[in-house]
């Protein structure tokens, strides 16, 4: 039986006044308990979700190492990426606010091969209970970081906290773009984008596309601002996650030919070698300069640079005489 890293308890819930982040993660934790089967059928509705989802599987297949030992999955949810963090043969730590999630995600792989080296842990990723250094990987699908809204510098700390050195972090961002782009196709299909257009500004469009490098969506659910969540170019990624001390190995643009065309994937995906050749296309433009930011946000994957050893002090010694 695998046996976690050593890790404290840390209660999600904590008395007396809330801090600003306890309240955020109450609101996120509240809205994913109750949408666990919606968040399954999320990346299986439409063909170029399907493709959004296999591109984030191959990238991360691609960085995974192989072999026996410790990796961290942050907001599995209800396990979508799970099963291809257990291939590697690690024991996967699963690590989410939200308690349906987590059981939700324990009956899924209940009868997966490698069931086993699963273990399941409610907590949240700004305080995660396990001893520096425990994990040799660590994957924050999900949007996660953006989820953790002004606290993303807290929760890349603590997942540079407890990935050793040269260990690897695989993690999606939502950019400014790529979320304003879902957000008007999802409004075209649900009959409200004229009245979101006529007033862009109310509804945060305005504040989200904004030519700043990180861009901040208050709580407001009057005007569809359901969670507190921040948006990072591709620039300010690399710099928040250079400051939290991992280096950038990787970055690609998630469907940037295709993203929110329908019709386009739908076509694609009758045809197994057209859909073959759409996913390598796609990662092949999803490389090039200039796109990061144009897809169904990015993905990126960093090493876990090792902390400089301090020099031995000389205090105490004795000088030699010459």
């Amino acid at each position: 039986m695998a046996v976690l890293p050593r890790y404290r308890t840390r209660a999600i819930r904590g008395s007396g006044r809330r801090s600003a982040g306890a309240v955020r993660r109450r609101r996120v934790r509240d809205a994913f308990d109750a949408q666990v089967r919606r968040e399954w059928s999320r990346y299986s509705r439409s063909a170029w979700r399907v493709l959004a989802r296999e591109l984030r599987s191959r990238f991360l297949a691609y960085h995974l190492p192989n072999g026996p030992g410790w990796a961290l999955e942050l907001g599995p949810g209800p396990g979508r990426f799970t099963p291809a963090m257990l291939a590697t043969g690690a024991r996967v730590a699963a690590v989410d606010l939200s308690g349906p999630m987590l059981r939700s995600l324990g009956r899924r792989m209940a009868d997966q091969p490698r069931a086993g080296l699963l273990r399941r842990v409610r907590g949240a990723g700004e305080h995660l209970p396990f001893r520096a250094g425990a994990f040799r990987a660590a994957v924050a699908y999900g949007n996660i970081l953006g989820f953790s809204g002004r606290g993303g510098e807290q929760l890349l700390a603590e997942l540079a906290r407890v990935v050793r050195g040269g260990g690897v972090l695989v993690l999606d961002v939502a950019s400014p773009v790529g979320s304003a782009t879902e957000f008007l196709e999802s409004a075209a299909r649900q009959r409200f984008l004229l009245r979101i257009l006529r007033d862009p500004a109310y509804y945060f469009l305005d504040g989200i596309v904004q030519s700043k490098e990180r861009g901040h969506q208050p709580f407001a659910p009057p005007r569809m601002g359901f969670f507190e969540f921040d948006f990072y170019t591709a620039r300010a990624a690399e710099g928040v996650l250079s400051a939290s001390g991992f280096r950038v190995v990787d970055r690609m643009a998630v469907a940037p030919m295709v993203a929110f065309r329908d019709r386009l994937t739908t076509l694609a995906r009758r045809d197994p070698v057209a859909w073959e050749n759409l996913i390598r296309l796609e990662e092949r433009v999803g490389r090039r300069p200039g796109v990061l930011e144009t897809g169904h946000g990015f993905v990126i994957a960093a090493v876990r640079r090792s902390p400089k050893r301090r020099p031995p002090s000389s205090r105490g010694r004795l000088k030699r005489s010459g």
